[in-house]
């Protein structure tokens, strides 16, 4: 409890906002926010079947910045996933407030069984192609 509340205490500052805004993609991973400089260590995932809108919507704030993207997403286990969605009020997903109590892993278990968690990220240096660049 202490650690994870430490690190949410130490939020990660917001990027500069890009003109046009980074894209987001199904598959793509950014840190969650709720506002100025709000990130700490919640991620989400850009679900496979995310509607346009949506889509267009992700990155018109600064805390909103893809940080990495799963490749061929339609094709991995997260197209599998279950989804609970969005905090409340917009989805039936975890309450924040109750989620970062001391006994938030247990409420988390108990509230969303089927939730999944990262147990291991890995880090792969990908060289632009001459035509990306």
């Amino acid at each position: 409890y202490r650690t994870r509340t430490d690190y949410r205490m130490a939020p990660i500052l917001d990027d500069n906002v890009h003109n046009p805004p980074i894209q987001f993609h199904p598959g793509s991973l950014s840190y969650a926010g709720s506002g100025p400089d709000s990130r700490s260590t919640e991620v989400f995932i850009v679900m496979p079947g995310t509607r346009q809108e949506q889509l267009d919507y992700f990155g018109m704030n600064s805390w909103e910045t893809p940080f990495g993207i799963i490749d061929n997403v339609h094709e991995t286990v997260v197209k599998d996933w279950f989804a609970y969605g969005d905090m409340p009020p917009w989805g039936e997903g975890p309450d924040p407030q109750k989620m970062y109590m001391e006994d938030g892993y247990e409420y988390l278990k108990r509230e969303f069984p089927r939730m999944d968690y990262i147990q291991e990220c890995v880090v792969v240096e990908v060289s632009p192609q001459q035509d990306e660049l």
